[in-house]
């Protein structure tokens, strides 16, 4: 089969794996003889057909494999799928029960005994399972049969060899770094091995309005890091040595960063392409992308729901397609014009997903990648060198070996910081496909005057968000039920409810531009506000704050009560009690309660 087949390969059997149907057995058996026969015979239009109705057969069993979970009590042995992560007061983990997954919440002494746990161990729980009633596809695309509460934690056992290894590593990596800063360890874990569990609200925020957060979740490049570091044994051995050394390698990095799509899609690619050599032949980039993305979703139907995934392999078919032939077509030096053109073709690829899926792609993010992105790679490699051995000698001398590390940090977390501070704005669909026509046609033409009004025209359109943001008329945003920024050309009040989350105060405040806070409302006093009122006071002024206790030490006073404000035409009235602040809001003389 020629590239170009092969890569149709992929692309029908993802669209096969998104409509799934249910066969018998036996229909099954011989889709996959038909299949082995078509490839045999190189009969790839038989074999790009077969392998459609394959992938929706498979999917289809996959999906009849999710068995809802009917309401009952637990008692015994869980195996822990993934690392259990800090929510709501609690703890949250996917755990396997009986061979089926559940999303496992617990709090109090239960979410102690799971608090240090890692993903592969077996713990013994008491837990109150139900049915996931009605929950989103891309949930249950994860495999998950139902949700669970944790009442009590008994005991627990390493697990398998393999994992246990790898969480000795990470235990080991995280032990060496214990001579940094909380918020410099999370930024640690998340460039070494993807963990964000242990990440700031703030550090989450500045991450995604520079475009950086593929950053903090490993990716294939990773991949590439950790072969580079394994190339001094791989160049002593045999090619058949060296390609089990390299499965060995990949399974236990991938088991290190707990099997996220994007190091299995790179793990897969490197696999096949050491078979490749290990026959002798020669394969294109392309082939191998689309031969791993095609054995993935063969093997697992159900990640062409996956977000990670989809944008994975986004980011790499438009590195592979795209950054050759704008490095060629862009002068200026070599190395900055190829790092120039793989970060803007990934973005670029990546663009209609994140508009789609999320609220577009930051106009910071292209210059963001350039600076962030050089020492995001000597952070991983030195990690799994440097960091293993730091966490195996004294701390002193473990606090020395990091002293690159967290200079690398530092500037990897002032770029995230300060570039989102240009208001830039998003790009949306419209600008995203301007782009893409404006960077097809300015590939294709060879005139000086042509690759100029190119120039300009893609300017332009990176440019018309920063100018829609600077003209925005200052109005009342809300944030959610329970949060609203009021606001007009004179005052801003920022009102936070007990329910807000502290990533979408912070994404909707500067998603809206907002600069200066004359004032902000915390309807209760507790330790999490304080925290976020220190988070906002990092990116905007803030002039008063007002809460109804005195205890959370950020210069917070009470206000008397049945105080009233006008903002935008709206009259704000606090009520005070000992506990909470209430706040109405009226239009004239009709005030109403406000959640």
């Amino acid at each position: 089969m020629t590239d170009r087949q092969v890569a149709l390969l992929a692309v029908m059997v993802w669209c096969g794996a998104l409509v799934p149907t249910r066969v018998p057995f036996a229909l099954l058996i011989a889709l996959v003889v038909l299949a082995a026969i078509s490839l045999r015979q190189r009969w790839p239009r038989r074999f790009l057909l077969v392998m459609v109705l394959l992938a929706s057969a498979l999917s289809g069993r996959a999906w009849a494999g999710v068995e809802p979970a009917q309401e009952r009590r637990f008692e015994g042995p869980v195996v822990l799928a993934a690392d259990p992560e800090p929510t709501s007061g609690g703890v949250r983990v996917t755990a396997s029960i009986d061979g089926e997954r559940y999303d496992l919440r617990a709090w109090g002494s239960p979410a102690g005994g799971l608090r240090n746990r890692l993903m592969g161990e077996q713990v013994m729980v008491e837990a109150t399972l139900r049915p996931l009633n009605d929950a989103p596809t891309w949930l249950l695309a994860q495999g998950l049969s139902g949700r669970g509460t944790v009442t009590s934690v008994d005991g627990f056992d390493v697990g398998s060899p393999h994992t246990r290894l790898a969480n000795s590593i990470r235990r080991t990596i995280e032990s060496g770094a214990s001579s940094m800063s909380r918020d410099e360890q999370a930024l640690f874990a998340g460039l070494v091995y993807g963990d964000d569990r242990a990440q700031s609200p703030l550090t989450a925020d500045n991450f995604d309005a520079a475009g950086l957060t593929h950053l903090l979740a490993v990716s294939g490049q990773n991949v590439a890091f950790v072969l580079a570091i394994t190339g001094p044994v791989l160049r002593r051995l045999g090619h058949r040595q060296r390609f089990v050394f390299v499965l060995a390698v990949l399974v236990l990095f991938a088991t290190v960063t707990r099997f996220e799509p994007s190091v299995v899609r790179a793990s897969v690619m490197t696999a096949v392409a050491s078979v490749a050599v290990l026959v002798g032949t020669e394969v294109s980039s392309g082939r191998v992308l689309a031969v791993a993305v095609s054995a993935l979703v063969v093997i697992d139907p159900l990640i062409v729901h996956s977000v990670a995934f989809q944008l994975s392999v986004a980011a790499s078919a438009g590195i592979l397609l795209w950054s050759g032939r704008v490095a060629r077509a862009v002068p200026g030096p070599r190395p900055l014009v190829e790092a120039l053109a793989v970060t803007a073709c990934a973005q670029l690829a990546v663009a209609p997903l994140l508009v789609w899926r999320f609220d577009g792609l930051p106009v910071a993010s292209l210059p963001a990648n350039l600076l962030a992105g050089p020492a995001a790679g000597p952070v991983m490699m030195w990690g799994l060198t440097g960091g293993l051995m730091a966490g195996l000698v004294p701390e002193w001398l473990a606090a020395w070996l990091h002293i690159p590390t967290r200079l690398a940090l530092w500037w990897i977390d002032s770029v995230a910081s300060q570039v989102p501070l240009l208001p830039l704005g998003r790009l949306g669909a419209v600008h995203i496909v301007l782009l893409f026509v404006l960077g097809a046609w300015g590939l294709r033409r060879i005139a000086r005057l042509g690759r100029g009004a190119t120039v300009v025209g893609l300017f332009v359109v990176l440019m018309h968000p920063a100018v829609v943001l600077a003209t925005m008329p200052a109005e009342t945003r809300v944030i959610d039920a329970s949060s609203t920024i009021w606001q007009d050309d004179e005052t801003t009040v920022l009102q936070v409810g007990g329910r807000s989350q502290p990533e979408d105060v912070l994404s909707t405040l500067r998603k809206a531009n907002v600069g200066n806070i004359d004032l902000v409302i915390f309807e209760r006093s507790s330790f999490a506000n304080a925290s976020l009122a220190n988070w906002i006071r990092s990116h905007h002024r803030v002039t008063s704050v007002w809460a109804p206790t005195v205890t959370m030490g950020v210069g917070e006073t009470v206000p008397d009560n049945n105080t009233r404000l006008l903002v935008d035409g709206v009259v704000l009235t606090i009520g005070v009690d000992d506990e909470r602040l209430h706040v109405s809001a009226a239009i004239g003389d009709e005030p109403s309660a406000q959640e």
